[in-house]
């Protein structure tokens, strides 16, 4: 009877130790793959029937690559919601997709907008500056070569399918700088100087003019460093856009990813099937 209760004894002890370390060890099946997601970003620039290249596409081939994306189980998310995924707030689907315009073409309201409704996705807008001035204030509304005025930005931040970015104001050039690149003869000082008069310059036109305050940046050219990323974030820009190829992996509760989140361009003169093959989609 003795031998019994001792070896009783000695299979409780035993459980209780084995136990808390066997059920510690086994987390959720789910639980790693919660936290991290694969993010493609995907730029687009003109939507055209006129015309097809490596920053233009027909709007049939945008509306094939919408559809495309969700025959392959991709949803649409918003910047917003990618943020708070990152800042450890919020969820993303299982595979999310975050779809970009960079230059502010008209045609992306005109051609673009109605085939981003129909298919249930919502895109990044962003835009340069200077080029919304001049259409603006000269001709406007040209499918071909127009851009998009302060009050059409304004229309397609309220339509709840568009967020707004920042491309810069007039650093989307070759020369005197490469985008917002620093100089070669340029001091430290005098660089911070340019690039934020630039990024502020749109930042306040498009509040004024538009009524929205842009949600990211995106590097023109995809041209930067580490001193640019510096000064933008010092302005305040959590979110920045780079042209790395690239499919993003995103873990949730890291910020920093914010501000390096890669591209992939659509190039216009492969069919979708191609494209997709090509990056892995």
């Amino acid at each position: 009877m003795k031998s019994s209760r001792s070896l009783l004894l000695l299979f409780c002890l035993f459980f209780s130790l084995w136990a808390p370390l066997s059920f510690k060890v086994q987390a959720p099946k789910n639980a790693l793959a919660e936290e991290t997601r694969k993010l493609p970003v995907l730029m687009y620039h003109s939507v055209l029937k006129s015309q097809e290249g490596t920053y233009c596409v027909h709007p049939k081939t945008l509306e094939r690559d919408l559809a495309a994306l969700k025959e392959r189980g991709y949803t649409s998310v918003t910047l917003a919601e990618v943020k708070r995924f990152l800042k450890g707030e919020g969820i993303l689907p299982e595979k999310p997709v975050l779809i970009t315009f960079d230059d502010g073409h008209y045609n992306n309201m005109h051609y673009a907008w109605e085939i981003l409704k129909k298919q249930g996705f919502s895109a990044v807008l962003n835009v340069i500056g200077c080029f919304t001035e001049y259409s603006s204030t000269h001709e406007k509304d040209h499918v071909e070569y127009s851009h998009l005025t302060w009050d059409e930005i304004g229309v397609l931040a309220r339509s709840g399918v568009f967020e707004i970015g920042h491309h810069s104001y007039a650093m989307h050039a070759y020369k005197p700088r490469f985008g917002i690149t620093k100089m070669p003869s340029e001091s430290a000082d005098d660089y911070e100087k340019a690039l934020k008069e630039d990024t502020l310059r749109l930042e306040y036109a498009l509040l004024e003019k538009s009524g929205v305050r842009p949600v990211a940046y995106a590097y023109p050219f995809g041209a930067y460093d580490e001193e640019s990323e510096t000064i933008l974030q010092s302005i305040g820009y959590e979110a920045i856009f780079t042209c790395y190829e690239k499919v993003n992996t995103l873990k949730k509760g890291d910020a920093a990813k914010l501000s390096r989140l890669y591209r992939i361009n659509r190039d216009g003169t492969l069919s979708a099937e191609e494209f997709f093959k090509k990056h892995a989609l």
